[in-house]
């Protein structure tokens, strides 16, 4: 019987646990730099945080965006906006479950996006005006094979994942770029992994068969 009971938890694997990452949006493209428009410069504060976790069941990732309230420069006292978050990852269906609403278009891009320095990505999640103003959040599916929090997170240590600021004044608020900044996406940071509810009922099953084998051989 313990055999057995350690048998069941032995099969709770590292695949049956969930994943769940964040990254934070601090470094940006120095567009008041004329010589050099790819310079980059990194703020103290973050202007906004992607957390990306596994869906139950393993089929995609859920994506939730928060742009948090800063001190970016704004081009009107209505503040920044997120325009549109770029990663790259295999081929899918987007979802829109709560928060900013999607503009019309966004989704997977078979044709690859080039961005700054050359990074090309595949998914284009472009939100609809400036719904995803500062202190506001969406939470966006990505749902296909091949999608998890896992595969995204290393494949964004070398393309990092991209977000474009809205609304942009002072130094950096080019009209010329639509008064655009765009932002790149720090080391993505592992926060749990915890297991899906099938795999808690299978430790539970393990551990109440444990006690009860122990139980057995001291009686």
């Amino acid at each position: 019987m313990v055999a057995a009971a350690l048998a069941v938890l032995g099969s709770v694997s590292s695949s049956a646990w969930a994943d769940s990452y964040t990254i934070d949006f601090k470094t940006f493209f120095n567009t008041a730099t004329a010589d050099n428009p790819f310079d980059t410069k990194t703020l103290n504060y973050s202007v906004a945080k992607l957390t990306i976790s596994d869906l139950a069941g393993g089929n995609g990732v859920q994506l939730a965006l928060q742009h948090n309230s800063h001190t970016f420069a704004a081009l009107s006292s209505a503040g920044n906006f997120v325009d549109v978050l770029w990663l790259k990852g295999p081929s899918g269906t987007l979802g829109n479950l709560s928060g900013a609403s999607l503009a019309a278009g966004a989704g997977y891009s078979a044709t690859p996006i080039v961005k700054d320095i050359g990074y090309a990505y595949t998914w284009n999640l472009d939100f609809a005006g400036s719904s995803l103003a500062e202190g506001q959040s969406a939470v966006l599916t990505l749902t296909g094979a091949g999608l998890s929090a896992a595969t995204l997170t290393t494949i964004a240590q070398q393309t990092p994942i991209m977000l474009s600021l809205g609304n942009v004044g002072g130094t950096y608020g080019l009209a010329a770029l639509g008064n655009t900044v765009n932002f790149v996406g720090g080391a993505p940071v592992l926060v749990t992994a915890v297991p899906e509810p099938a795999s808690y009922a299978l430790m539970g099953l393990g551990l109440v068969g444990l006690v009860w084998a122990r139980r057995r051989q001291a009686a």
